[in-house]
């Protein structure tokens, strides 16, 4: 057995199965590998990749690993729940009685009573089998968190979204409009927003995506969307001639949102809750639910280039793990706040400039049915729009570092 394959596809198995909420140590035996972890050792055949793996690209290896943290996942919870109960107590019966034989009526006498005893005495009741343990919210919220990390590691070291699960993400449209006339910022401690309130009636209904919003999606059965404040109140405070409202979708809807099947309907979907809104700026992507960073973003939206800028920006850039935009710069822009600097600082910048900066990074610009200027990024790029977002910033004098 080559052991420096072995090793190489004991380490890429172990890292793919924090993709799938596992935890254990692998080891290649042959041509098996095994998961020691809770419970019982899991087995799969490994066939010929041990051979085969110094000759197979990083890709196909990514790939293979992920299958195989997938099967040993899936067989750890198979055999976990089909493990025995704990070994029962054998039902208890009385002693037997010895009697020392004085006589055939005494003995008699004796095996009378004994047999009367025996047949009244009551067999305990075996005991029924432990019900299985059901994942509590925490323990169910604690794994996808691991997941989706993991999807990230994974992501952000260039690998694509296709092999591992998608737990723990959601999907996000952000729309943001200037505040009309002198309408105040809502107060501190609002009510919830609903889907009519935020002029997403047409789309949204009682959680779920509407058939007149996309009737593909809309029979996703568990799928959900939530209607939340688009700026948190040390944003809204930063831009008080703002509004926005964020359409935030888990389940079935953030798993559709990474299928390249799908991809175009939502951004078809975007641009038209977009207009039924009246945004004048628009983002969409993705993130882990439990973390702040915008990940994966596939479409930004502005009245033209510079508000389309803004947006990428904004939404993305000013969302990124690692800082892609000053915020000292940005504060100092000139402007009522963030918002109305960036599209201050963009005023110069035409659709060809524009078009340049992302295309470097995959991102194309179109033009939208309503006339606004789209940016958009393709599933198979996950980070592409936050490394235009970069150099957008820069072109804006509010990025870190150097071109």
């Amino acid at each position: 057995m080559d052991e420096v394959s072995a090793r190489e596809i004991e380490a890429a198995v172990q890292e793919a199965l924090g993709l799938f909420g596992t935890s254990g140590a692998v080891r290649v035996e042959g041509r098996q590998i095994a998961l020691h972890g809770r419970g019982a050792p899991v087995v799969i055949d490994l066939e010929q990749l041990v051979e085969q793996w110094p000759l197979l690209p990083q890709d196909l290896r990514t790939r293979k690993a992920s299958d195989i943290a997938r099967r040993l996942a899936q067989a750890q919870r198979t055999v976990s729940s089909l493990a025995p109960p704990p070994p029962q107590a054998a039902p208890r019966r009385p002693p037997r009685l010895l009697a020392i034989p004085i006589g055939a009526v005494v003995l008699a006498l004796v095996g009378a009573l004994l047999a009367l005893r025996l047949l009244r005495s009551p067999e305990t009741p075996a005991a029924p089998p432990p019900a299985a343990a059901e994942e509590t919210d925490g323990e169910a919220a604690a794994r996808n968190a691991r997941t989706c990390e993991a999807a990230r590691k994974r992501i952000y070291a260039g690998a694509s979204v296709g092999p591992f699960e998608l737990a723990g993400w959601v999907a996000e449209l952000w729309l943001a409009s200037p505040r009309a006339g002198d309408a105040a910022p809502a107060p501190a401690g609002r009510p919830p927003l609903t889907a009519e309130a935020a002029g997403l009636g047409a789309f949204v209904a009682q959680g779920k995506l509407t058939p007149e919003a996309d009737a593909e999606l809309a029979a996703l059965t568990d799928g959900l969307v939530e209607i939340v404040p688009g700026l948190d109140d040390e944003e809204a405070a930063r831009s008080p001639g703002w509004r926005a409202v964020t359409a935030r979708l888990s389940g079935g809807y953030a798993r559709a949102y990474f299928d390249p099947a799908q991809r175009a309907r939502f951004v078809a979907l975007a641009d038209r809750m977009a207009d039924g809104t009246s945004a004048a700026l628009g983002a969409l992507y993705a993130r882990c639910a439990h973390l702040p960073y915008h990940d994966a973003g596939a479409w930004f939206r502005g009245a033209d280039p510079a508000a389309a800028a803004a947006a990428l920006v904004y939404a993305s850039g000013l969302f990124a793990e690692l800082p892609a935009v000053d915020r000292g710069a940005l504060l100092a822009l000139r402007g009522a706040g963030p918002l109305d600097g960036l599209r201050a600082a963009g005023a110069s910048l035409d659709a060809a400039s524009l078009g340049k900066l992302v295309g470097a990074h995959g991102g194309g610009i179109t033009k939208g049915p309503s006339g606004a200027v789209l940016v958009t990024f393709p599933v198979g790029g996950p980070t592409r729009a936050t490394s235009a977002s970069r150099v957008v910033a820069r072109r804006l004098a509010v990025g870190v570092g150097q071109d």
